[in-house]
């Protein structure tokens, strides 16, 4: 078989581009001196989520749709985390975290708005491995927290959403970034 250049994962079509993702999270709180990792996290999910204004031409008799505009940008971040740590638990509660290994306490809604910086790391082996990094994140609660496995025998999740956030100091919301791979 003779040899075959790599191709560039920028250029379609190539089975390269098929991608299985995985990967971890960091977060750094306000005060950290470095990112924090979240453990084993089973979804992360970026979605931009932008308000479009339609313009419509009354210039007919049925208006035909003849501009769209972009009036708002929105994105949000969704993580199903399964360590259950004091941090990943005070997220859910939105509560502030207290004590030293091995005890600790979370005053449950005592920290409404918690920021932070975010940045997943790609380490999947199938496809281009992407990071993205968020300068600004707001957590919040996404989904009520079992500490009883419903008898399904489930592994349990602490689900939170991110509000990705302007950072006007980088003057962006983050950045996605990746390497060319070797494809096949």
């Amino acid at each position: 078989m003779p040899f075959v250049q790599p191709t560039p994962h920028n250029v379609s079509p190539n089975i390269g581009n098929y991608f299985i993702g995985r990967g971890f999270a960091q977060i750094q709180l306000p005060g950290d001196t470095a990112f924090h990792d979240l453990g084993n996290i089973t979804l992360f999910e970026f979605q931009v989520k932008p308000t479009m204004l339609p313009h419509f031409s009354s210039r007919v008799g049925v208006r035909k749709k003849d501009f769209t505009a972009v009036t708002e940008l929105d994105a949000t971040l969704t993580i199903s985390m399964e360590e259950f740590t004091a941090r990943n638990m005070g997220f859910a509660v939105l509560g502030a975290v207290t004590g030293t290994a091995p005890n600790y306490s979370i005053s449950i809604m005592s920290n409404p708005q918690i920021y932070c910086s975010f940045l997943f790391t790609g380490t999947n082996s199938v496809g281009p491995q992407w990071q993205a990094s968020f300068p600004v994140v707001l957590l919040t609660p996404q989904k009520a927290i079992s500490l009883i496995s419903a008898g399904s025998g489930a592994w349990g999740t602490i689900d939170i959403q991110g509000d990705v956030l302007f950072d006007s100091h980088s003057n962006a919301f983050g950045t996605l970034t990746t390497t060319d791979i070797s494809s096949p």
